[in-house]
């Protein structure tokens, strides 16, 4: 078969979301951010068929909210120890919507 396509992500670290939007209508749908806070913030004022993928290194205290509060996360890129994975399985078990598609993960 075919190698994928290589998918541009924009990075929206620190970026306002008029900007956001900007690319958005210019044909963006992935979005790449580090910050919990800032995406749970950023996803429900943009459009929902944003692909978020979390890029930074997740703080497993924070997965619940993460995996919750941005139903349309696609990829969360730092994975990087066993109890990090649980916490993330266990935040998506939880979530009150089933998700559409599994949640991507990628480890280190």
């Amino acid at each position: 078969g075919r190698s994928p396509l290589p998918r541009l992500v924009a990075v929206s670290k620190t970026k306002p979301n008029g900007l956001l939007q900007e690319a958005y209508d210019a044909g963006v749908r992935d979005f790449g951010e580090n910050y919990v806070q800032e995406l749970v913030g950023k996803a429900p004022a943009l459009p929902a068929d944003i692909r978020w993928r979390f890029i930074g290194k997740l703080q497993s205290n924070k997965a619940k909210a993460l995996v919750s509060g941005v139903p349309n996360l696609v990829a969360i890129e730092t994975v990087d120890s066993l109890k990090l994975a649980h916490r993330i399985e266990a935040a998506v078990a939880s979530a009150d919507t089933p998700r559409a598609a599994p949640l991507d993960v990628l480890l280190q």
